[in-house]
């Protein structure tokens, strides 16, 4: 039983931190009295991949419930087997504004740039980058204030905002798909130290990087200069909470343990696409995605933010999967020109990608909010690129997953089938949806002709 009313803000304060509380029983409570929880917040993420996919091992051969389509999800796919009715599969939506329109070469840029945008990059490497608004900042802007984040950016590999990457465009359209402002994209964090000190306020405010680098050389956790507070705060509560915070400070504890160990092995070994890799990014992708969802999912559970993006790696990466056998780079074997052990490869890395996003949403599915229902049940994602097929660099009938969600969103209630849409269909017309579902009205996005309705 509880003992005494929190506010849904506490926090547990130590030397140079804040660890944010997930919910408790004892933050129900309203002033009046009620015992029921307020509502879960809406949340949405979108999940970026580059390069396109080999669409035969992508796509099922005909619209229709994903059960009956084929035996299991198409290959590509399979990893989401298991979360087959929390998903909808769509094609024929596009992003006619990631073409040349007499610009040239440079679809990689292009892409990743109008992903969340829906607009034409202007062809520059210098510093006069001009995109537009992408939907995750619309959305953010809109909630502002309402968390600690208004939103969060993610990625695998390192943000640029200079350098020419892709036939005279700028870096900082392959590295960014998040834009504040049409010449200002919002900078990724790829260091998973970083990112767990920005979400729990870790080092006093100007710590130089001498003070940081004894700290960490002191391999002190967090919860250290917080274990009386925490006792204190264990103490107040009832049952179910003691066992609530136990668990999640675990789990922080968990978290923070496997990025010491990233530090500790192989640290500054370079990789692909990396040179100067942190100490604290793991040197395997896999394990390197995953602390990376493990830390998006705290940020929900706890309510930092309720908008986020997560490139899986920057567009055009060429960095090789030597963990999965694939040892040439994912640009190089995208471009397969139907080379069997090249197409092999690029699948291989299509099918690693869909793992990782399966986890996110194993993650969101076992976690729960202040009313216990999964946080899956109050998160939106959308996972793909803005290149369909990687051999051809086109830009039409992208690879495109919806997925979380209830059925009181019109876009999860179309879930656990693949939707076939005219061919022609802008996605900044799902943006659109997504943007409503999320609260926010907008009548136009980018290309949009109008909100995606699946169901």
């Amino acid at each position: 039983m509880t003992r005494f009313q929190m506010s849904r803000r506490t926090a547990i304060r130590g030397l140079g931190c804040m660890i944010a509380l997930p919910w408790l029983e004892a933050m129900g409570k309203a002033s009046f009295g009620a015992t029921a929880a307020a509502p879960s917040p809406k949340r949405t993420a979108f999940v970026f991949f580059p390069n396109g996919v080999h669409r035969p091992a992508w796509f099922p051969g005909a619209a229709g419930a994903l059960s009956e389509v084929a035996t299991e999800l198409p290959a590509t796919l399979a990893p989401l087997a298991a979360h087959r009715s929390r998903l909808t599969l769509i094609s024929g939506l596009a992003h006619v504004n990631a073409e040349a329109l007499g610009d040239g070469p440079g679809d990689h840029a292009r892409s990743a740039a109008c992903f969340l945008t829906g607009a034409h990059p202007k062809k520059t490497s210098g510093s006069d980058i001009t995109n537009g608004v992408s939907i995750d900042q619309l959305i953010a802007q809109r909630l502002a204030g309402r968390t600690r984040f208004d939103s969060l950016e993610l990625g695998l590999e390192p943000g640029m905002t200079a350098g020419n990457c892709d036939s005279g465009y700028s870096c900082a359209y392959s590295a960014n798909i998040s834009w504040r402002t049409p010449h200002t994209p919002m900078a990724k964090e790829h260091d998973p130290r970083v990112l767990f000190e920005r979400l729990f306020a870790v080092g006093p405010a100007g710590e130089s990087d001498a003070a940081r680098a004894r700290r960490l050389a002191a391999r002190k956790s967090i919860l250290d200069g917080a274990r009386e507070q925490a006792k204190a705060l264990r103490e107040s509560l009832g049952g179910s909470d003691r066992r609530k915070l136990d668990e999640y400070l675990d789990g922080v504890r968990s978290i923070e343990r496997r990025i010491e160990v990233a530090e500790r092995s192989d640290a500054g070994e370079a990789i692909a696409d990396m040179p100067s890799r942190p100490a604290g990014v793991p040197a395997a992708w896999a394990d390197h995605a995953r602390l990376m969802a493990d830390l998006l999912v705290l940020a929900f559970r706890t309510d930092a933010t309720r908008v986020a993006t997560f490139m899986l790696a920057n567009e055009g990466s060429n960095r090789p999967y030597p963990d999965i056998g694939v040892r040439a780079g994912h640009h190089d074997v995208s471009h397969h020109a139907r080379d069997e052990s090249k197409i092999s490869d690029y699948a291989r890395i299509n099918l690693l990608h869909a793992e990782q996003f399966a986890y996110l949403m194993d993650r969101l599915a076992e976690t729960h909010d202040e009313q216990g229902t999964p946080l899956l049940d109050s998160t939106l994602l959308v996972y793909g690129g803005a290149i369909g097929d990687g051999d051809r660099h086109d830009h039409r009938d992208l690879p495109i997953v919806v997925a979380g969600g209830t059925k009181e969103d019109s876009l999860a209630a179309a879930h656990g089938r693949y939707v076939a849409t005219d061919g022609d269909r802008p996605l900044c017309d799902l943006f659109l949806s997504i943007a409503q579902r999320m609260d926010v009205s907008l009548d136009r996005f980018g290309d949009s002709r109008g909100a995606l309705r699946l169901a």
